[in-house]
């Protein structure tokens, strides 16, 4: 199959490269407006098989003229570009797997439909695996009352004051931490504040103790996760970044509108976003990703757990491999036909089944590893 990857930074990165590595796919171009960063991934790529080409996304007709050429598609963009490769897709008639979700990708299904195309929204690790576990896991048990998906990306040597290192961009972690989640309780849809409550988890060694606290993260589930009476995901962290976040949530240093500062109109938040953003992309690359899915009802309870850590050998985070190889994977199922259809199907409607089994077997070649129990 020939395969197309739009983004080539962290996560496009790990994708592309895996990719290019797997066996059924021919050929893997990777379009980008970045051409330093294209440049340094084609040094990396072993081969032939690999190429790369510029491209600006917010061009749509370029865009689905480009992705025309190929059988499937994996999207790696960030937040504000998202739309305009799911529309370019739309257009082109294509298959292809986006990373990241955002609401609107749900109101393409019918253009999707018309057009032929098959989009698969929000399927990375979380949102993503965690929904496709946590699906399997209350198809498997005939129905559950709770679901919950707890899952964190920490390093292994945290640095103050935050004792947290990005892993993505810092425009999607802020959104996590400003943007009101939305939760299952008492059998209704509710909106929580991020950080209204933090609770401790235990972990075994050499983990131990995390803080989670819920999140917007349940993505397309909002849409396709019925008659729970407790559903949610909860973000973990090291004891103590909870509280360092919310003071600057709560003293106004997230907020979009515009301040007054040295003679010119500021937005908080943006301002955030150049100070955070370099203050947590210091230190060491070496992270770890910490999961647990849990489907529970009276009387049974089946949990998945899976702790990673950076790849020593290849130098990939963890965040990359969980999330990367998860995009990787499932653009492989859509490019074999494995997924049916067309429109807009969320990945615990894509990957269900024995499609679950073939995609843990697939992360744990790469070293990934899921422990099931219950």
């Amino acid at each position: 199959m020939k395969a197309a990857v739009l983004g080539s930074g962290m996560m496009g990165s790990v994708i592309a490269l895996d990719l290019a590595a797997s066996d059924g796919v021919d050929e893997v171009v990777v379009a980008d407006i970045d051409e330093g960063r294209l440049e340094a991934l084609k040094k990396r790529a072993p081969g032939k098989k690999l190429s790369v080409e510029h491209l600006d996304m917010m061009r749509r007709d370029r865009a689905a003229s480009f992705l025309k050429r190929f059988d499937v598609a994996a999207s790696a963009l960030p937040h504000g570009v998202v739309h305009q490769s799911d529309l370019a897709a739309v257009e082109a008639g294509s298959k292809m797997v986006n990373i990241a979700f955002e609401d609107e990708q749900m109101e393409l299904d019918g253009p999707a439909r018309k057009s032929g195309a098959l989009l698969v929204p929000g399927c990375g690790v979380a949102p993503g695996l965690g929904g496709i576990l946590l699906a399997d896991a209350v198809a498997e048990m005939g129905g559950a009352d709770e679901g919950h998906i707890l899952v964190g990306g920490l390093p292994q040597e945290p640095r103050p004051p935050f004792g947290y290192k990005l892993v993505f961009s810092i425009v999607g972690l802020l959104r996590e931490y400003t943007e009101e989640a939305r939760v299952v309780r008492d059998g209704k849809w509710v909106k929580v504040k991020p950080f209204s409550t933090v609770e401790r988890y235990g972990f075994p060694p050499p983990v131990g103790e995390l803080e989670g606290f819920c999140t917007d993260g349940l993505a397309s589930l909002v849409y396709t996760m019925k008659g729970l009476k407790v559903l949610d995901e909860i973000t973990l962290r090291r004891p103590g970044h909870a509280e360092k976040m919310s003071l600057l949530l709560e003293s106004g240093f997230f907020s979009r509108e515009k301040v007054r500062a040295g003679g010119a109109e500021v937005s908080p938040l943006e301002v955030s976003w150049a100070v955070l953003g370099k203050k947590l992309a210091e230190g060491d690359p070496k992270d770890f990703t910490v999961m647990r899915v849990i489907a529970r009802k009276p009387g049974r309870e089946v949990v998945y757990d899976m702790v990673d850590w950076y790849d020593e050998e290849d130098l990939v985070t963890s965040m990359g491999k969980t999330t990367g190889y998860t995009g990787s994977i499932v653009t492989q199922m859509l490019g074999r036909g494995e997924v049916k259809g067309s429109g807009v199907i969320p990945p615990e409607r894509a990957v269900t089944g024995r499609m679950v089994d073939g995609l843990l077997s697939e992360l744990a070649r790469r070293g990934v590893h899921f422990r099931k129990r219950g």
